[in-house]
């Protein structure tokens, strides 16, 4: 054997590169061949079949698993079976099955239940968009290939609309029209129909980001739908991890919720044992007809299997499936389909870490390492750890958190370590995330074990044992001698979720209240005003609910020009005063979705009271870790949440400005709105191109100018410029103030200060009149 990269010797076959489009291979029968029903997909398809004609039996399920696990061919599959008697996909799908299943077996009587005709197969694969918008695709796609008549429905020209819009992001089909569109289209083609929505998780994922709980009761009314005559509707989404975890960034509330919704469905669990997911990566990997290579992986299993024969009993694993998953190590072999299941999460999966390039992969490992001449290295466990800290970015549910976090951390904060030590903390640590049952645990002996690529190499056992003692003596790690397992965390007692619910009851007030707290709004500036104006106009933001008097309302901060009152409050507002009650311009904009938002601001303000109080933080580094990331997660999800919710152009939020409804098509229409209101209200004001001098407070250069100009002018009012000479920020403001109005200037040969010119492109005539009333009608006199 020569010392060429792995890569030579093994691959992995193109076919597992390639996973099932359900939308793209609905109808070919090549994408249905070869497909072996499992003992778990016969189960669901017994389950979901057997529906089909019980007026009283369950119709809507979940099928959750993560990514590799077969659920989309399972699908497919199940699709198949459901076509029309005499399609091509329909009879490949079914000898299939006649094959794996005996002719008076459960799954062959349930098959029974299609009828001839077969069922509407409504599929679309989500997107992150409205549920409403995934679910017209599906009906208008299914409704399409299953209606043959030249005459369409009442319904089609609606159906096609609203599918064209969902396609080009901006339909505005309701929850309702769904619901109704079913019904017609049970009635019209008098036959149940399957609705699959594939990645349904992406839907959970804009729920969680942008509608909160609302947008999934289309879920709970679908799954609780009962229709008259004997044809229903079957709903079956697909997800990747359980609900729980598409909802661990929103708040406790919130996740109770989705919860409730979820119940209404059965969740079919397609999650294949570790051991038949080793023996799945087995088929995945191709070896060369190399014999000297086959005899060394053949030798390298046997030994594995004989010193690993206690742990591999509990698995059913044999030695030839050793053989077929090399060149991974026999350990990361079995590991890594636990990891995938407890902390995969989005494309981050089984056959993403076998195909893909991303860094640490096991692609990468086989393009990257040689063969040497005695043995084949493997890909051990703290490589697989490696390629899960740098691409897994979250977890599959919230529960996994605070072990991930705490490996994670640990492992960390010893990067100064040597290489070899790293390599022990890494290996336990993944042992320690994937189980500690039975005999599978980080015991001393396995440990040392995952790092050798031989069980037969005795020097490198006793150097990780030796390195292994090094690490109990200086406390990175731990010795559980009851069960001989080793540890890089402590655990934790702190119940987060508990403090949560217990900050969240003690500190309840009202919404305004709390968002004031929790997202304080910044000042708005009115910019094309201050483009063409050169005065900077700002608008103050802030709360209100039906606590305050509209008519009495002003605002909160000294100088302002106008204010934004955002209205967090479910009584309707009927009119709003123009003006707040010191003459300035109000706009007033009602905002929808309140829950969602007071359960984020509680959850971020809950989190925030807990990082800053608890005194358990101060000695449980755990929840510290915990707790400060949850923190950070409530805060992105309560600025997105804001971001959303307030958006002035939303189609469930009005705005008042000047006292009249008024509609606003995006943001920048808002801000052109703001400037119109601006010009409007202060048309009288001078405008004056001089930045020292056009604004609230002079800078200290500002300030020096206009001293010396006001001493010129007392000084020197007879003559030119002031007698300024050079082009000093003084002589700016003479120019912008003084001589460009007009109001000095000379006539008759003499100069002097006048009445401002109207002829003039800068008229300051409005503001001259008005200095000069307030003068001449101040009457009285100082007492000092």
């Amino acid at each position: 054997m020569s010392n060429q990269a792995l890569s030579s010797y093994f691959e992995l076959h193109r076919r597992y590169y390639r996973s099932v489009n359900l939308e793209r291979d609905l109808d070919k029968p090549d994408a249905v061949q070869g497909y072996v029903p499992t003992e778990r997909s016969a189960e669901a398809l017994r389950r979901i079949l057997s529906a089909i004609g019980d007026p009283n039996a369950h119709r809507s399920w979940t099928l959750t698993g993560v990514y590799g696990t077969g659920k989309s061919a399972f699908v497919h599959y199940l699709a198949a079976l459901c076509a029309a008697e005499g399609s091509q996909v329909a009879e490949t799908a079914r000898a299939i099955a006649e094959s794996a299943f005996a002719a008076d077996s459960p799954e062959m009587k349930a098959i029974r239940n299609i009828p001839p005709s077969g069922l509407l197969r409504a599929v679309a694969t989500a997107q992150r968009e409205p549920l409403r918008w995934t679910i017209v695709r599906a009906l208008s796609r299914g409704f399409e290939f299953f209606w043959k008549k030249e005459q369409k429905p009442d319904f089609w020209m609606d159906l096609n609309e609203w599918c064209f819009q969902a396609e080009e992001g901006n339909c505005q089909v309701t929850d309702q029209q769904v619901l109704k569109l079913i019904r017609e289209i049970v009635q019209t083609v008098e036959t149940d129909v399957l609705l699959i929505i594939d990645e349904l998780g992406k839907n959970l994922e804009y729920a969680a980001h942008h509608q909160g709980i609302q947008d999934l009761y289309l879920l709970q009314q679908i799954a609780e739908l009962k229709l008259e005559g004997d044809h229903q509707v079957h709903l079956l989404g697909i997800l990747h991890q359980s609900f729980a975890g598409y909802s661990d960034r929103l708040s406790t509330i919130e996740q109770s919720e989705w919860t409730k919704i979820h119940g209404r469905f059965t969740d079919i669990v397609l999650t294949e044992s570790p051991s038949q997911m080793t023996r799945l990566i087995g088929q995945a990997i191709h070896r060369t007809n190399s014999e000297p290579v086959l005899h060394s992986i053949h030798l390298q299993a046997e030994s594995w299997f004989d010193a690993l024969k206690d742990v591999l009993s509990e698995y059913e694993i044999s030695a030839k499936v050793l053989a077929d998953a090399y060149p991974l190590h026999p350990l990361t072999a079995l590991v890594l389909p636990m990891l995938c299941v407890r902390y995969a999460q989005n494309d981050r999966s089984l056959f993403t870490f076998l195909t893909s390039d991303e860094p640490y992969a096991f692609s990468q490992f086989l393009k990257s390492t040689t063969l040497e001449n005695h043995q084949i290295p493997t890909f051990k466990l703290y490589q697989l750890y490696d390629y899960f800290a740098e691409a897994v970015t979250g977890l599959a549910s919230r529960l996994n958190l605070q072990r991930w976090v705490e490996v994670q951390g640990l492992i960390q904060d010893a990067k100064d370590q040597s290489q070899d030590v790293l390599k022990v903390l890494k290996t336990i640590g993944v042992l320690n995330l994937a189980t500690s049952t039975g005999k599978f645990r980080a015991t001393p002996e396995l440990v040392a074990l995952a790092l050798c690529d031989s069980p037969t190499d005795e020097k490198g056992r006793k150097h990780w044992q030796k390195t292994i003692q090094s690490l109990k003596q200086k406390k990175l790690i731990t010795h559980r001698k009851t069960q001989d397992e080793l540890r890089i965390w402590q655990g934790s007692d702190f119940d987060v979720e508990a403090a949560i619910q217990a900050q969240i009851e003690q500190a309840h007030s009202p919404l305004a209240d709390l968002l004031t707290t929790t997202y304080p709004l910044k000042p708005l500036v009115a910019q094309r005003h201050y483009t063409t104006t050169g005065n900077l106009r700002y608008f103050e933001q802030r709360y209100i609910d039906s606590r305050v008097d509209l008519q009495a309302l002003t605002g909160t901060t000294t100088g302002s020009d106008g204010l934004i009152a955002y209205w967090l409050d479910t009584a309707p507002l009927e009119s709003v005063p123009p003006r707040t009650a010191d003459g300035k311009p109000l706009i007033v904009i009602t905002v929808a979705n309140l829950e969602l938002l007071r359960m984020r601001s509680e959850d971020f303000l809950a989190l925030k009271q807990i990082w800053k109080n608890a005194p358990e933080l101060q000695t449980d580094g755990v929840a510290r870790r915990e707790v400060r990331q949850r923190l950070v997660e409530a805060e992105q999800l309560l600025n997105e949440t804001v971001t959303l919710l307030f958006n002035r152009s939303a189609r469930n939020n009005t705005c008042w400005i000047d006292g009249k409804l008024t509609a606003i098509e995006s943001s920048r229409s808002f801000q052109s709105a703001l400037s119109d209101l601006c010009d409007r209200t202060y048309n009288k004001g001078a405008v004056l191109d001089n930045e020292l001098i056009n604004r609230r407070e002079l800078t200290s250069q500002g300030a020096k100018a206009r001293r010396e100009l006001i001493e010129a002018m007392l000084k020197n009012a007879d003559k030119p410029r002031l007698g300024l000479e050079g082009y000093g920020p003084e002589v700016a403001i003479h120019g912008s103030v003084l001589e460009t109005t007009g109001i000095h200037r000379q006539e008759d040969g003499v100069w002097g200060f006048y009445p401002p010119l109207t002829s003039t492109t800068v008229n300051v005539s409005f503001v001259w009149d008005e200095i000069e009333r307030f003068c001449t009608e101040a009457k009285e006199t100082s007492k000092h």
